[in-house]
Parts: structure tokens; C-alpha cells; sequence
């Protein structure tokens, strides 16, 4: 029997309610209520971790941030001593990918921020086939364009509606898979709806970042 190809689509910030198929009476998430309804809808799903980076800690290696030292934002995963979701996919050999926000790289306590910059290979994770992503996306772009890094950690810049962006390195992923026998997992990471179209901050194609006023 094949094994599965798996997509986890996470969104950032995301009330329950601004779904359709939650009750949201605006018809703005036709493709999530479609799976909705051909799938499985949860009425009760908890976070044991309301933060960013700790949430984020937690999808990724099934433990307490508090378990793993990233009991707030700015704490990297201890790689190499905590086995995650990618390690494990690898191991069961299959192909991992990731695209998107991954704010589990930079450890301001020992002074170290990638916020802005390249993530390097042994900070990301365990995934390895596929890499397109920032640390701190809404750090990278705004809501209509910016910046993230491939696996060479070569800035890759992109223009549009950012959520578009991303969601078009994750097919170009998918295209590249089409002659590949080994199944793929596969993390897409959006910032969307948080920091969704946020103007006071612009990056400049040298990274930096001006301050706007709000509206």
C-alpha cells in the first residue's frame, strides 16, 4: 500500500469564525469550507500555546514549549537534542519541504538573529528536500511583497499578495515532484490573517525597514 502524501497548512492568528464554514456569512474561504465539507471539521481544537514561536515550537516537536525552551518568542529549537516533525518524516523516508514563516531559528538570549537573515541548514529543522522561508516573515515583506531564502540561502524575492506568494513556492514544490516516487511532507507556514496587510512596515531591497504611520 502507497503511503500518503501529507500537506499541513497552517495560518496565523486565524478565528474561528472568520470561516464559512464556522458560520462566517461573507463568502471569503471557499477552498477551506470545500475541504471542510469533504473532510473532517473539528468543533473544539485547542492551542497550548497561544504565542507565536511557542506554538510554533509545539507543532513541530510535539512537546511543551516549556519542554523545549521556547517558552516565548525569540527562543530557537535546541536542535539536535529534540527530534521533530521533519526528523521523523525523514526517517520514515519521506521527502520534507517547508515554505513560509519559521520563527524558530533566532535566540535572542544567546544573541543570535536571523530575523532578516539566511537561516542555516542545521537551525531549520530537519527539513531538507525543499526551503523557502524567512524566520520572521512580516520582518522580510509586507502584505504585498518581500523576500524569503532558498535551501542555499539565497535571498529569493517575490511581488504580489504575499499569502499568494507563498502558497506559490509550495506548487512549485509540487511540480517539482512529478517524476519523484517517494512520498512528501510537506509545511506551509502563512502569516495570514496576523500582520495581514500591516503598512507601517516596508522592507527596502536592502532589508531594511521604514515605519509608516498607521491609517
Amino acid at each position: 500500500m502507497s503511503r500518503p502524501n501529507i500537506v499541513f497548512y497552517f495560518s496565523d492568528q486565524q478565528r474561528w469564525d472568520t470561516l464559512g464554514c464556522y458560520g462566517q456569512p461573507l463568502r471569503v474561504t471557499p477552498n477551506l469550507d470545500a475541504l471542510a465539507a469533504n473532510g473532517t471539521r473539528y468543533e473544539n481544537a485547542f492551542t497550548c500555546q497561544p504565542v507565536c514561536g511557542p506554538a510554533r515550537a509545539c507543532l513541530q516537536t510535539g512537546r511543551y514549549a516549556t519542554e523545549v525552551g521556547c517558552e516565548i518568542n525569540g527562543r530557537a529549537l535546541p536542535f539536535g537534542s529534540v527530534k521533530t516533525l521533519a526528523q521523523s518524516f525523514n526517517e520514515a523516508g519521506y521527502a520534507t519541504a517547508y515554505v513560509g514563516k519559521w520563527h524558530l531559528a533566532t535566540d535572542h538570549a544567546a544573541g543570535i538573529n536571523y530575523e532578516t537573515s539566511a537561516i542555516p541548514q542545521e537551525r531549520r529543522g530537519g527539513y531538507r528536500d525543499y526551503w523557502m522561508a524567512a524566520d520572521v516573515l512580516e520582518f522580510t515583506s509586507h502584505g504585498y511583497n518581500g523576500y524569503v531564502y532558498n535551501a542555499d540561502n539565497e535571498r529569493v524575492p517575490f511581488m504580489g499578495y504575499r499569502a499568494d506568494c507563498i502558497n506559490n513556492f509550495a506548487i512549485d514544490f509540487l511540480h517539482g515532484r512529478k517524476e519523484q516516487t517517494e512520498p512528501f511532507f510537506l509545511f506551509i507556514s502563512q502569516i495570514e490573517p496576523h500582520h495581514q496587510n500591516d503598512r507601517r512596515r516596508e522592507v527596502g531591497p536592502d532589508g531594511s525597514r521604514a515605519q509608516f504611520a498607521d491609517f
